[in-house]
């Protein structure tokens, strides 16, 4: 089913205009008695919240992951059923596009994407609670059926725990694993693990930038608990797709940190 020329859409944040940040678009595909999904994401809206997606930038999106990053995104109006969903972009789909634009090859204009895409990512952060909505402002043929949702929790790092993660990151990155095995920090099977990952992995990582952050995801695991995954921040790739696991938890003592491994997501 062809996809509309145009589709008129209005980011908000409670009852007001939700600026610079993007729109997550997801067309069902059915096919051989089976449902998929493909997502895409579009943005920044301007100062007024509004942003309009277009026809030619879904396709040109959908041949960009088909032929250069290698997912199936092939023939997608033929594939189309008409159903979808439209959302403002969480955290999930904006960490995403963070990571694609460090990719080789990265996305068209990437450091204007990769710019946009932070700053989206920022001004969610620190909305984070309100309600976000989108509304679609033009017609859409009969057959075309989307669905206005929210966009899924960020799993955001707490704001405390920003410091030592940044500062564990930092000692990674250094290679300060004696030290680390001496506090307790890691294991010496779970350094020297976490050292092969990263020489078969072809990496060479580095001190991540503030933005790392934002990309580091948190649930909580018990009381003052929390598990951690954050991306291997490294030379070659900006955020890599080496994920390293940190279980945090506060005690009346103090915070504990335990750096439990790596792995490739």
């Amino acid at each position: 089913m062809q996809i509309p020329d145009a589709i008129a859409v209005r980011c908000l944040v409670g009852r007001e205009p939700f600026p610079g940040t993007w729109v997550a678009l997801t067309l069902e595909c059915a096919e051989d008695g089976t449902k998929t999904a493909l997502s895409f994401v579009f943005g920044p809206a301007g100062e007024d919240g509004r942003l309009i997606l277009r026809r030619e930038d879904v396709l040109a999106q959908a041949r960009y992951l088909d032929e250069r990053v290698g997912l199936d995104y092939g023939n997608v109006e033929e594939r189309w059923n008409g159903r979808g969903w439209l959302s403002v972009a969480g955290a999930a789909e904006l960490r995403h596009q963070l990571k694609l634009t460090f990719a080789d090859p990265p996305l068209w204009q990437a450091s204007t994407h990769r710019v946009a895409a932070a700053r989206a990512l920022r001004y969610l952060n620190e909305r984070d609670g309100e309600r976000f909505s989108i509304k679609v402002e033009n017609e859409l043929a009969r057959k075309v059926a989307l669905e206005l949702t929210s966009p899924g929790p960020g799993n955001w790092l707490p704001e405390r725990l920003h410091k030592p993660v940044q500062e564990l990151l930092t000692r990674l990155a250094r290679r300060d694993l004696p030290a680390l095995i001496e506090e307790g920090v890691v294991t010496p099977e779970t350094a020297s693990q976490i050292e092969q990952e990263i020489i078969e992995y072809g990496a060479s990582p580095v001190i991540p930038p503030d933005i790392a952050l934002l990309l580091t995801s948190a649930t909580a695991d018990g009381e003052q608990a929390w598990t951690i995954e954050a991306p291997l921040w490294t030379r070659e790739e900006g955020p890599s797709d080496l994920t390293l696991w940190i279980h945090a938890h506060e005690h009346e003592s103090g915070l504990e940190l335990e750096l439990r491994g790596i792995a490739l997501t």
